[in-house]
């Protein structure tokens, strides 16, 4: 299911496509979150009118979310539903490899219960990029840990074929920073320009935001695999961490949670932490460790600061 402004075009099993929207009564398996969303399966009532009626948006079974505080609740805001594989995008060149944005958007994925693929676009660039050493340890490392790791060039079409198939029978969607050139490895898959790119701007070393509706993208003529477009990724990087739940998303340190002196250690200060003498002993990267803690920190103080009613 794709949206259009207030509309969402429908298509069922056999390919029809339908336009609809949701009404006061539309029923929801999905409690005190967003109604609907791209990707969402859905109930229809066909009617008279061009516009049919969403009747019920059925149980997710995965998500694209983040959380938001809405008077005295946590509302779930969803960008992407039932996705498979969470790409996320980053580049070799311009904006600049930042790990510790990596393993956010890798957070983000395990809570939504997501495959993580990472993808390193721009390799075309990496040969002169001064941290090309700081990129090549990082990538071999995650890949060490569990993660997938695709690197890919759109000017050259490098491992754009590799990309393709790690979508098949899959909905994929692409994260990252704004001018990762994730819009131009849509085209370069789809083999045309379905998504209007724009140059990466000298003065603000940042992409334009180009993409307005959220949709799925077919990425066969059989309608098996998609990829899930949304101006929702835009804002992504934002959302609310849970101090006491990283460490989970780390499954460097969950192997290590065991021999741990203290049963529920957080790895930040606690005596007999084997995490922190992994680090010591260069098991762990510093680099690694130091991600945590910037990431555990800043969760800290947002829930401090929404204790206190700021």
């Amino acid at each position: 299911m794709n949206s259009e402004g207030a509309n969402f075009i429908v298509h069922d099993e056999i390919g029809n496509e339908y336009i609809a929207r949701s009404v006061k009564n539309t029923k929801s398996g999905n409690e005190n979150a967003t109604l609907v969303a791209i990707g969402d399966q859905v109930l229809l009532e066909h009617s008279e009118q061009e516009i049919s009626i969403i009747r019920e948006v059925l149980p997710r079974k995965t998500k694209l979310s983040r959380k938001a505080h809405k008077r005295r609740d946590m509302f779930e805001q969803v960008i992407a539903a039932n996705i498979d594989i969470l790409a996320i995008v980053m580049s070799g060149g311009d904006p600049p490899f930042q790990n510790g944005i990596l393993d956010k958007y890798i957070i983000a994925g395990h809570e939504g219960g997501l495959d993580i693929l990472i993808v390193l676009n721009k390799t075309d660039e990496l040969e002169d990029n001064e941290r090309v050493n700081f990129i090549e340890e990082a990538l071999v490392y995650y890949n060490k840990i569990g993660y997938a790791v695709i690197r890919t060039s759109v000017k050259t079409g490098d491992g754009i074929a590799e990309l393709k198939q790690a979508f098949e029978h899959k909905t994929a969607v692409f994260a990252g920073k704004s001018g990762v050139g994730k819009s131009s490895l849509v085209n370069k898959l789809i083999g045309k320009e379905v998504l209007r790119t724009q140059e990466l701007t000298r003065k603000e070393q940042r992409g334009m935001h180009t993409t307005t509706n959220a949709v799925l993208i077919p990425l066969d003529e059989q309608g098996n695999s998609f990829i899930a477009d949304t101006p929702g990724i835009r804002e992504f990087f934002h959302f609310d961490l849970d101090p006491d739940l990283i460490k989970f998303s780390f499954p460097d340190f969950l192997k290590l949670q065991q021999d741990c002196q203290m049963t529920n250690c957080m790895h930040i200060h606690e005596p007999g932490c084997a995490v922190m003498a992994a680090v010591d002993e260069g098991l762990i990267p510093e680099w690694r460790f130091n991600s945590y803690m910037g990431l555990w920190e800043e969760a800290e103080r947002e829930r401090k600061k929404k204790a206190s009613g700021i």
